[in-house]
């Protein structure tokens, strides 16, 4: 059987898997919004992508307004893509993906049932997974395996698809959710909850305070995070975050952990400053990537890396490059 074929959904223990480990290339990318990859070389995100590449993973917002146009479009860019794997999710743009607000916009149920059923049928004719909110398991050809968490959801901002209330916990466990908030992991039959043995979460949105600046005004800024993803994330510790959705947030950042103390509010979140990305640099290179010393230190140290690929800027204009990371990952489930 096709190594990337191998898919499944389980409870398996990390700790259980062998030791021997496999270097996997991600290609990671987001908010790409109808974009027309070319061999353009003025473009920061062309063709052709890197060489090498394992794994692309599209952290949502494949369109503008979701139609099935625009994701047969989105479709054709990860396609032209040459990876053994391609992961994606929807995004709050991606409308036609979430029955419940397409139908309360006026949508009709069959544009849905249509969406849906090109995006899953991207399996079989491109090798492009569509992954709906949950954890789920893949190996690769090399042996090399790893185990990801899905989230097409962001905190609530207008009116949009895929979106919760800001005291909406699906992310968490009932009993570490504030006395603030509300747990809804139960009405998602659990599959919301990250689990702790994960090696990457792939959301729309990013976590609270985490590449999330959005500007408003002179040198005012707000974050648009969600406070439960970052909780998420400390609990479960992943090598590897990646999201999109807050375009002014581009760039990486890399996490470590301690024990987080209740007397000061703590969350065990110790925030290394962002990685300096050469834009010039990036754009000649087709790519961005940390650099020799990031890379050594998020290596050795254990540490999470976070990646907000969104390849629009701030202005809307797609100006960033793909991010380029590679994990070294464990052979067999």
């Amino acid at each position: 059987m096709d190594g990337a074929l191998r898919h499944q959904t389980s409870n398996r223990n990390i700790g259980k898997r062998g030791k021997t480990i496999k270097p996997v290339k991600f290609l990671v990318i987001a908010d790409t919004h109808d974009y027309d990859l070319t061999h353009d070389a003025s473009s920061a995100f062309r063709l052709p992508a890197p060489e090498g590449i394992d794994v692309v993973l599209h952290c949502g917002d494949l369109t503008e307004n979701g139609t099935h146009e625009s994701l047969t479009k989105a479709l054709a860019l990860l396609d032209s893509i040459p990876a053994e794997l391609k992961l994606v999710i929807a995004g709050n743009h991606d409308i036609s993906l979430d029955k419940d607000f397409y139908l309360k916009e006026g949508g009709n149920e069959s544009d849905v049932e249509k969406a849906v059923a090109l995006m899953k049928d991207a399996r079989e004719k491109h090798g492009i997974h569509y992954l709906e909110e949950g954890t789920h398991e893949f190996s690769l050809q090399s042996g090399a395996s790893f185990r990801i968490f899905a989230s097409p959801y962001t905190p609530k901002y207008g009116d949009s698809a895929f979106q919760y209330p800001t005291n909406e916990d699906r992310y968490n466990p009932a009993n570490t959710t504030p006395a603030w908030a509300t747990n809804v992991a139960s009405t998602t039959n659990r599959a919301s909850i990250i689990p702790e043995n994960v090696d990457i979460v792939m959301t729309h949105g990013p976590p609270k305070y985490i590449l999330d600046k959005i500007p408003e005004g002179g040198d005012n800024y707000r974050s648009g995070g969600c406070e439960h993803l970052r909780r998420a994330i400390a609990r479960a510790k992943p090598r590897l975050h990646c999201f999109g959705h807050i375009h002014c947030g581009y760039g990486a950042q890399r996490l470590a952990f301690t024990n987080p103390s209740k007397a000061d509010d703590d969350d065990g979140i110790d925030c290394y400053p962002e990685e300096y990305v050469g834009k010039n640099g990036a754009k000649r290179k087709g790519y961005a990537k940390l650099n020799p010393g990031s890379a050594e230190a998020f290596e050795e140290g254990n540490q999470t890396l976070m990646v907000n690929a969104a390849i629009m800027a701030g202005e809307d204009e797609p100006v960033n490059a793909p991010w380029l990371v590679e994990l070294q990952l464990p052979v067999g489930m």
